[in-house]
C-alpha cells in the first residue's frame, strides 16, 4: 500500500506531463488504433449495403488476386526499388548535414543556416513538385535553358523514366536533409566534449574526430534510425510521387500506395484495397524485425529490444 500511494504522488507530482502525454495518445486511439477494426473487410467480400460485419467471407480471395495481379507485382517491385534507394541516399545525408553543422563556428550564421534547411519540410509536396516542375520545365526551366544556351536539346525530364528516380531523390534530399539532421544535431550535442579535448591533445584533427569521436558517440542513435527507416520500406512515398510523376513515368514510378489509391478510391474496390495496405504493413513490421535482429547480432546495444 505504502508504494501504491508513493507512486500515485509521484503521478501527480507530474500530472501536467501526463496531460500532454494524453494528446498524442488520444490521436494515436482515434486515428491509428480505431480504424484498425476495418481491416476486416480485407478478408470479405465489402457491400455498403450490408455493411463490415454484414459483408460475406470470401476465403482469403483478395490475398490470392494479389499474387496474380500484374500491376500490384510491378508496384511492389517499384516501392521496394524506390524506397532502398531513398534509404541508400537520405539516411546518410542528414548525418553529414548535422557533422558539418556541428563543424561551423559562426552563431548567426550557423543558426540562419539551419533555419534555411529546416523549411522545405514545411512545405507541401504540391508546392515542391511546382517547383520541380518549374526547374525542368523544357520550356522555361533553368537546366533546359542552360542545356540549350550550351548547344543541347531541350528535354522533358518528368517524362522520362528512367529520369524520375534521380528525380524524385534529389527533391526528397532536398526536403529532408534539414528536418532530419535534427535529431543528429541533438545527439551530437550531448557528446562529452572531453573526449574532444584528449583527442585534440592527441594530434586528431576535426576530421578524425568527427570518425572517431562524434561518429562513435552517436552510433546507438544512427542505428535505431536505421532500424526505424526500414518500417517505411514499402512506403515509398505516397505524396512525393503522386505528384511526381505521370503516364509515361508509371511504370518505374507507380508504388503500392499510389496503386491501392487508384483500386480504392478511384476504383472503389475498399475490400481489395485494405487487403493490400495490410500486406503492405505486415511486410514493413517484417523488414524492422529482421533488421533489429541483424543490428542486434553486430551489437546488442544498439538494437531497439
Amino acid at each position: 500500500m505504502k508504494e501504491k500511494r508513493q507512486n500515485w504522488k509521484k503521478v501527480r507530482q507530474m500530472k501536467v506531463l501526463y496531460l500532454f502525454l494524453a494528446f498524442p495518445a488520444i490521436f494515436l486511439i482515434v486515428f491509428e488504433y480505431a480504424p484498425m477494426y476495418g481491416i476486416v473487410i480485407a478478408f470479405k467480400n465489402f457491400r455498403f449495403s450490408d455493411g463490415i460485419m454484414g459483408s460475406v467471407w470470401n476465403d482469403f480471395a483478395h490475398f490470392k488476386l494479389l499474387m496474380r495481379d500484374v500491376l500490384f507485382k510491378r508496384a511492389f517491385i517499384n516501392t521496394i526499388r524506390i524506397s532502398l534507394a531513398r534509404i541508400a541516399v537520405t539516411f546518410p545525408a542528414p548525418i553529414l548535414f548535422a557533422l558539418l553543422l556541428n563543424e561551423l563556428k559562426g552563431g548567426r550564421f550557423k543558426k540562419a543556416v539551419q533555419t534555411i534547411s529546416y523549411l522545405p519540410h514545411f512545405l507541401s509536396w504540391v508546392i515542391i513538385a511546382g517547383f520541380v516542375r518549374q526547374i525542368l520545365s523544357p520550356e522555361y526551366g533553368i537546366v533546359n535553358l542552360i542545356i540549350t544556351r550550351l548547344g543541347g536539346e531541350a528535354q522533358y525530364f518528368l517524362g522520362e523514366k528512367e529520369a524520375f528516380l534521380p528525380i524524385l531523390l534529389i527533391s526528397s534530399l532536398w526536403a529532408g536533409i534539414g528536418w532530419g539532421s535534427i535529431i543528429y544535431l541533438a545527439a551530437i550535442s550531448g557528446v562529452d566534449q572531453e573526449l574532444y579535448e584528449a583527442s585534440a591533445l592527441d594530434g586528431a584533427t576535426r576530421l578524425h574526430q568527427a570518425l572517431y569521436v562524434t561518429i562513435p558517440s552517436i552510433a546507438p542513435v544512427i542505428a535505431i534510425q536505421f532500424i526505424l527507416s526500414f518500417r517505411n520500406v514499402m512506403k515509398g512515398g505516397f505524396d512525393a510521387i503522386f505528384n511526381l510523376y505521370n503516364g509515361l513515368t508509371m511504370e518505374t514510378a507507380d508504388i503500392i500506395e499510389t496503386y491501392t489509391y487508384r483500386v480504392g478510391l478511384a476504383g472503389g474496390r475498399y475490400d481489395y484495397s485494405t487487403a493490400i495496405g495490410l500486406f503492405q504493413n505486415l511486410i514493413g513490421l517484417a523488414m524492422v524485425l529482421v533488421v533489429n535482429r541483424i543490428i542486434k547480432r553486430l551489437s546488442s546495444d544498439y538494437a531497439i529490444w
